[in-house]
């Protein structure tokens, strides 16, 4: 029997993080190519240049409006904001790419627009979860999408299962299918957390007079052993039956954590990589091709080897250390911060690597940039530019071109509802986030050299403006980020444009300079003479600006986002009534001994004697072994958060105590009690 994975709280990856002065504006010069002659990149792959966005199914579009529970219909209702399918209304965001989370039947289909249905507590590979929509209504999604260009993934997730999967339940019974999952009697106290840290009970949880094995860390989802290979052949055809569908590829989730061969042994194992070879295997065998994207949640020296030799792994590694640098950046803690994680890449990553790059997603890594960023949107702007005219494949997570808000703890927060009336306001106002991204968004669909060109830093690093270049078949853009709140100037160096081999086409020595975004003072012309002092003069605070270089003159199209606004407010909530409620914790044992009471106006109500001391406790509506829909509170403010932290409580005295919870407002609290009766 295989050993077991990793598990601790997951590590954020550490960039620099003191500087002796910092700077006023973020340094990003050297985030491009080292060589001034660096070669294109090969455009042969359309991952390369797609435009990505991230659906949450359960958050996005409710088709009835009546439940408030995001469904697959409802992603084909909307379907216009993201590609209507004219690449000239000005009207869509124009994505190409689109990401949906798992849709599989699992265990969490509640009707609470609240509860947090992720989908990764799978029932059934092979059935669509009725809480979001069928089959039929899933291909008619993907026949809209290839109508109109635009590729889509499925969330793959081949590590892990709900206890109640009857693949599990067979398992724990010693039936055929005893050696699916991870067992041991009794682990070692040797175990951590997957990514290290933390105890051996945080990845080993009971079942009956065993343990099974959760790199999750999570007593209702269990590992897969996919040492067992009819356990790997299970998964492949899961792989299959949804390629084969119609889906243009597939994310990996928790790549690093397929395999794990013992204590201290449980990410980035060989086994992992062999497990990714055979999965880009049957990716290839497509005609076109299938393309592989993957969770590399890991450090930067280890997320080169997901790759392989650069042929025969993933196409895509979602980039988090990437996610992590750019809020270094904007913020002016570590300007050079994505300029050495790309410096990386280049110089230890096989050649054909692709990262994904994201300013958050549904998991506990990064709040919303618009929450991270303390609702200046005017940084939440600049990250956006960072992200969508930077190098990488953009993946852009449903909202925040809104600018809606989360924190990661609870994860749930993360994946709060769409308001589309928010993209209504914001369309109305010429410099919302909204407009800003959708400038952002022109700007890469219209000038190749954002997706198909290669990049060259641009020397402007005695002014302290960040600048890099992007250049294709003698046409170039330049983006100058000023994430300070005072006015700059800047002198770049634009001589690359004219020594690269990618302005070999220019007939003349001299280029057009035309303002794409933004309101600075240029020359109209520069040339091989006087491009390697080309002054641009007052350059607003927390600003992008964006210049294009070439053999025509471009039109302006947007000035300068002087105060970028993102009003947004989330949707009025109706939350079902509730048919139980149990107080659970360390008081009974965390069991389902302490049933609530429910009043005429949804106010549920427990007396329990209790001693003096320190107790902790949720609301848990199922009262089952396996939890269902529950309320901690992570911001210790008396309002119930799904899937929220322990509710930590101190008791003075000994004696009768009731607790209260409100299933409408999530309100709670207790109160000393006069009896137990």
């Amino acid at each position: 029997m295989r050993s077991g994975r990793e598990t601790v709280l997951r590590q954020i990856p550490i960039f620099s993080q003191t500087l002796a002065q910092k700077l006023l504006i973020s340094i990003v010069s050297s985030i491009v190519s080292v060589s001034a002659l660096a070669s294109a990149p090969d455009t042969s792959a359309w991952y390369r240049q797609a435009t990505g966005y991230h659906i949450w199914i359960k958050s996005f579009a409710d088709s009835n409006d009546e439940d408030q529970v995001g469904d697959i219909q409802g992603i084909i209702d909307r379907f216009d904001y993201l590609n209507d399918g004219d690449p000239d209304s000005g009207g869509d965001l124009g994505i190409d790419l689109i990401l949906l989370s798992p849709f599989y039947l699992s265990e969490r289909t509640s009707d609470d627009p609240m509860d947090n249905i992720h989908g990764y507590d799978v029932l059934d590979y092979y059935t669509v979860n009725p809480r979001f929509g069928d089959e039929k209504t899933l291909k008619s999604l993907l026949e809209l999408a290839h109508q109109r260009g635009v590729k889509v993934l499925f969330d793959f997730v081949p590590g892990y299962t709900s206890i109640k999967h009857p693949w599990f339940i067979d398992s724990a019974a010693g039936g055929q299918k005893r050696n699916w999952y991870v067992w041991q009697d009794q682990p070692s106290n040797d175990w951590q957390a997957a990514w290290g840290g933390g105890q051996w009970h945080d990845v080993w949880k009971p079942h009956g007079d065993r343990y099974f094995y959760t790199y999750f860390q999570s007593a209702e989802i269990a590992d897969l052993n996919l040492h067992n290979p009819y356990v790997r052949a299970e998964m492949e055809k899961v792989l299959k039956y949804w390629l084969d569908f119609g889906f243009d590829g597939a994310r990996v989730d928790g790549a690093p954590y397929l395999i794990e061969d013992g204590p201290g042994l449980q990410a980035d194992r060989a086994g992992t990589f062999k497990l990714l070879q055979d999965y880009r295997s049957i990716a290839d065998s497509y005609s076109p091709a299938k393309v592989l994207l993957a969770e590399t949640w890991r450090p930067r020296e280890q997320v080169g080897n997901y790759f392989g030799d650069g042929s025969n792994q993933i196409h895509l590694g979602l980039d988090f250390n990437w996610a992590w640098a750019v809020t270094e950046v904007v913020d002016n803690i570590a300007p050079d911060a994505v300029a050495d994680l790309k410096r990386y890449q280049r110089q230890n990553f096989p050649s054909g690597y692709q990262m994904a790059t994201f300013l958050s997603n549904h998991d506990s890594y990064l709040p919303r940039p618009l929450t991270r960023y303390e609702g200046n949107a005017n940084k939440a702007f600049i990250a956006a530019a960072l992200q969508i005219l930077g190098q990488g494949t953009p993946m852009i997570f449903y909202g925040n071109e809104l600018g809606l808000k989360g924190k990661p703890k609870p994860d749930a927060e993360l994946r709060a509802l769409f308001n589309w009336q928010d993209v209504e306001r914001q369309t109305a106002k010429p410099h919302s986030l909204l407009s800003g991204y959708r400038d952002l968004l022109q700007i890469r669909h219209q000038y190749q050299a954002i997706t198909h060109g290669s990049e060259l830093p641009v020397v402007t690093r005695q002014y302290g403006v960040s600048s890099f270049m992007r250049l294709y078949q003698g046409t170039g853009v330049v983006i100058l980020i000023n994430a300070s709140s005072s006015e700059q100037q800047a002198t770049l160096d634009l001589m690359p444009f004219f020594k690269s081999a990618e302005s070999e086409s220019l007939s003349e020595d001299w280029a057009h300079l035309s303002l794409l975004l933004g309101k600075v003072k240029i020359p109209a012309v520069i040339d091989s003479v006087t491009a390697s002092k080309v002054e641009v003069a007052r350059i607003p605070p927390n600003s992008v600006t964006v210049l294009y270089l070439g053999a025509e003159p471009q039109k302006l199209i947007d000035g300068y986002y002087p105060n970028v606004v993102a009003p947004t407010t989330l949707p009025n909530i109706q939350a079902p009534a509730l048919t139980s409620l149990f107080l659970r914790g360390s008081m009974n044992d965390w069991g389902a001994s302490l049933p609530m009471s429910r009043g005429d106006d949804g106010l549920w109500t427990i007396v329990t004697q209790l001693s003096h001391g320190r107790y902790e406790y949720k609301f848990e509506v199922s009262g089952q072994s396996s939890w269902g829909l529950n309320w901690g509170d992570n911001e210790n403010d008396q309002r119930g958060e799904v899937d929220g932290s322990n509710i930590r409580l101190q008791l003075a005295e000994s004696g009768c105590y009731q607790f209260w919870f409100d299933e409408v407002t999530r309100r709670y609290g207790f109160q000393l009690a006069e009896g137990c009766d």
